[in-house]
C-alpha cells in the first residue's frame, strides 16, 4: 500500500463536503477552542439534497436560478470521487461511490450542496410538503413572480395550486415549486425586504423541515443542541398557508430556530389535520437531506444526542475520523432528517491512503 496520486484529489473532495462557510479547519478549531462547554453547538453549516444524478440537478439549479455551478468537463460528466472508506463508514455507505459539488449565488448565504451516492441500496423518497422528515428550501426573493417565470423555463414543476403566487400574512407572496428530483422549494417574496439584503432576484436562503411532533423536535433542537428559539406560533388554519401549500384543512404551527454565528434559519412546521406519512429514509435514499452542524467537541454532542434517543448512523455508533483532521457523526433527528455533527481535530485523520492496482 502506498499513497498515490488522487490522495490530494480525495482530500479535496472532503475538505468540500465539510467547508463551511468559508472556514477553514484551522480558524473552526479556533472558533472552538473559545468555548468552554463539551458538546456545544458553535453553528449549522451546508445543506445537501441526495439525488439521482449530481450533473442533472446542478444544471436545474444554474438554468432555474442563475446559481454558479462547477464547469462540466469535456467527457460530459463530473468524476466521481476516489474511494473513501472513513467517509463511507461516517455514512454507512460502505462499498459506494459518491460525488458532491455545491451550486451557490455569489455574495449571499445560497448555497446547496448536490451529493450523490452509487453502488449501494436506496430507494427514491416521494416527497411531499406534510410529511414528518421532509426538508424545502426556502429561496426569499426580491419578485416570485420574475423567479417562478425563470424556474418554469427550466421545467420546474409548480406546487401551489392555480400556478402563480399566494399571497401571505405579511402582504407579500409565495409559490411552491419542485425541482428536477421532486425536492420542494418556496419562492418567498416578503413584503419588505432588509435594507442590508444582498444578491439579485434571489437574496437569502432558509430551510423548512416538516416535523412530526413540534414539542418532540423542539426538545432536540433547543434543548439538546443548544439552538435558539426565534418563534414559536401556533398558526391554526392559516388561509395564506393553506392556499400556497393546497392543504385545505391543514392546522399549522411554526418554529424558526437558528445556531450561533452566521447560521442560517431553521424553519419547523408541524401540519396536522391532513394525511401525514413519516419519512423512513437512508441518507443514500434519493429525497434525503442532511445539514452540518459545527460542534466544540464531536463525542460530547454525539452522546448527548444519543441519550436523548437519536440514532446514530455511523458505523461503531460513535464520531469517525475523517481526512483532513476532522472527527464527524451522522445522527438522524426526530424526523428523519440528518445531522452531520463535525468538528476538526489533532492529527487524528492526517491524508486519505489509497490502495494502487
Amino acid at each position: 500500500m502506498r499513497i498515490v496520486n488522487t490522495r490530494r484529489g480525495a482530500a479535496a473532495a472532503v475538505c468540500g463536503l465539510f467547508a463551511i462557510a468559508g472556514l477553514s479547519a484551522n480558524s473552526f478549531a479556533q472558533t472552538a477552542a473559545a468555548q468552554t462547554g463539551k458538546g456545544v453547538v458553535l453553528g449549522t453549516g451546508a445543506v445537501t439534497t441526495f439525488v439521482e444524478n449530481m450533473d442533472r440537478t446542478l444544471a436545474f439549479y444554474h438554468d432555474a436560478f442563475g446559481m454558479d455551478v462547477p464547469v462540466l468537463p469535456d467527457s460530459g460528466a463530473r468524476p466521481y470521487n476516489p474511494s473513501n472508506a472513513q467517509l463511507y463508514a461516517m455514512f454507512d455507505i460502505s462499498g459506494a461511490k459518491e460525488r458532491h459539488q455545491s451550486a451557490r449565488l455569489p455574495d449571499t448565504d445560497v448555497r446547496l450542496e448536490v451529493m450523490e451516492v452509487q453502488n449501494v441500496p436506496h430507494s427514491t423518497i416521494p416527497l411531499r410538503v406534510q410529511d414528518p422528515g421532509s426538508l424545502m428550501l426556502v429561496f426569499v426573493v426580491r419578485d416570485a413572480a420574475r423567479v417562478l417565470e425563470r424556474a418554469r423555463k427550466a421545467h420546474a414543476e409548480v406546487a401551489t395550486p392555480g400556478g402563480k403566487p399566494a399571497k401571505l400574512a405579511d402582504g407579500g407572496q409565495s409559490v411552491l415549486v419542485k425541482d428536477v428530483d421532486g425536492r420542494l422549494i418556496e419562492l418567498r417574496q416578503p413584503a419588505t425586504l432588509p435594507a442590508e439584503a444582498k444578491g439579485g432576484d434571489i437574496t437569502a436562503m432558509r430551510i423548512s423541515i416538516a416535523v412530526d411532533d413540534m414539542t418532540k423536535t423542539l426538545s432536540v433542537y433547543r434543548d439538546v443542541l443548544g439552538l435558539t428559539v426565534e418563534s414559536d406560533q401556533k398558526l391554526g388554519g392559516d388561509a395564506h398557508l393553506r392556499a400556497l401549500t393546497g392543504l385545505k384543512k391543514a392546522e399549522f404551527r411554526r418554529s424558526v430556530v437558528r445556531g450561533p454565528g452566521m447560521s442560517l434559519p431553521i424553519e419547523l412546521m408541524e401540519y396536522r389535520g391532513v394525511d401525514r406519512k413519516p419519512l423512513v429514509m437512508k441518507i443514500q435514499d434519493r429525497g434525503a437531506a442532511r445539514m452540518q452542524v459545527r460542534a466544540d467537541d464531536v463525542e460530547a454532542l454525539v452522546a448527548k444526542m444519543r441519550d436523548a434517543g437519536l440514532h446514530v448512523v455511523s458505523k461503531g455508533g460513535g464520531a469517525v475520523p475523517i481526512p483532513p483532521n476532522f472527527l464527524g457523526a451522522l445522527v438522524a433527528d426526530p424526523n428523519d432528517f440528518f445531522l452531520t455533527v463535525i468538528a476538526p481535530c489533532d492529527g487524528c485523520a492526517p491524508r486519505l491512503v489509497s490502495e494502487s492496482h
